[in-house]
């Protein structure tokens, strides 16, 4: 039985330092080095300080992973990363730090899309060799193939249909907001600080559907495309309406949430359900993007996906967000079909694509 190649894996493509190391599809160690509280005081992502702290913390996460994953830079064999999309000067510094790497050690290195990483993030494998998934362990590949794929992340919301890894045609997205932004812009609406995702999903567990009401966006457009910029208008006359009405917000702001969350995953939903009667040859579903740590909107989804009976893959918690696991794993299929640069010119040439896509 032939070994799976040793890649090693970057992924700087926002405020995550991230460096993995895997055998083949299976996570030898996956190092995330968070910047979140570092950018709660400026409410969002600053660009530049994200940068500098890639750099100084770049070098340290990198040697961490290596350590985890008992190997050494010489075994490497294949040094992947993320170049697009992405906030552009901090690409630069994962993408300069691992081609310096390849060229300084002679390994071919492996451009990768950060997207591709979170559609593919359910065929990742723990340190023994099992999906997160257990259906999928069954599985073989052709089996899987062709997939419909929901990207649901910060900047994306979109739907990828894809006869076979490597191939993407994007079906439909988002016409302004994504679903991340929107979570965050009404965050900040109810104060939440910075990120305002996370807290909005959990408040809006202690709420009751049907008490604080939203359009649910793009509801009869009867295209597979989302917009949430509309969503987040009507969120921010409805608090001011609330408030103006001298409610303390102890008294709606679970139910407000509540009412959000059940109408973009029905926006989700719609889209999703028309896609697959629309591509009714389709045998799985794969999702991926960092949104989906609400696990609500993963079982939602589920919920539809299964009543296809198609086979419904997504990846453990850990490799939802932005992480370089799902980088090493897109890399390890680059590998297999020969997509690797392996001359220094080339190598030199692979700029970052701050706008790339799927």
């Amino acid at each position: 039985m032939n070994k799976e190649p040793l890649i090693v894996a970057f992924d700087t493509s926002c405020d995550d330092t991230s460096v993995a190391v895997l055998e083949g599809r299976k996570v030898l160690s996956s190092i995330v080095s968070s910047q979140v509280e570092i950018h709660t005081k400026w409410g969002g992502v600053v660009p530049d300080i994200a940068r500098r702290e890639h750099e100084k913390n770049l070098p340290m996460v990198y040697e961490e992973a290596l350590k985890k994953a008992k190997v050494s830079i010489e075994s490497i064999e294949y040094i992947a990363c993320t170049y697009g999309p992405g906030l552009a000067i901090d690409l630069e510094v994962g993408l300069n730090f691992a081609k310096e790497l390849a060229i300084k050690y002679g390994k071919p290195f492996v451009p990768i899309n950060h997207m591709e990483g979170h559609l593919l993030s359910g065929l990742l494998q723990n340190s023994k060799g099992k999906t997160f998934v257990k259906e999928l362990e069954n599985l073989k590949e052709q089996e899987l193939f062709p997939a419909l794929g929901i990207l649901i992340s910060g900047k994306h919301t979109e739907l990828i249909y894809t006869e076979k890894i490597g191939e993407y045609r994007k079906v439909g997205q988002t016409l302004d907001d994504a679903v991340g932004e929107a979570f965050d812009k009404v965050g900040r609406i109810l104060n939440f600080g910075y990120p305002g995702g996370p807290t909005l999903t959990e408040f809006a567990k202690k709420g009751k559907s049907d008490v604080i009401s939203f359009p649910v966006p793009m509801k009869s457009s009867n295209d597979l495309n989302f917009s949430y910029s509309g969503i987040k208008t009507a969120a921010l006359y409805k608090s001011k309406q609330l408030r103006e009405e001298g409610r303390k917000e102890k008294e709606w702001v679970y139910d407000f949430c509540r009412g959000f969350l059940d109408a973009i995953i029905e926006s989700l939903i719609i889209k999703l359900d028309l896609a697959i009667q629309k591509y009714p040859n389709v045998k799985s579903v794969f999702v991926g993007g960092g949104v989906l740590n609400g696990e609500e909107i993963l079982r939602d989804i589920g919920k539809l996906v299964r009543s296809y009976g198609l086979n419904y893959i997504y990846s453990a918690k850990e490799y939802r967000g932005d992480n370089a696991a799902i980088i090493g794993l897109v890399g390890y299929y680059k590998v297999l079909s020969g997509e690797v640069l392996k001359k220094i010119d080339e190598i030199k040439e692979i700029d970052r694509e701050p706008r790339l896509s799927l």
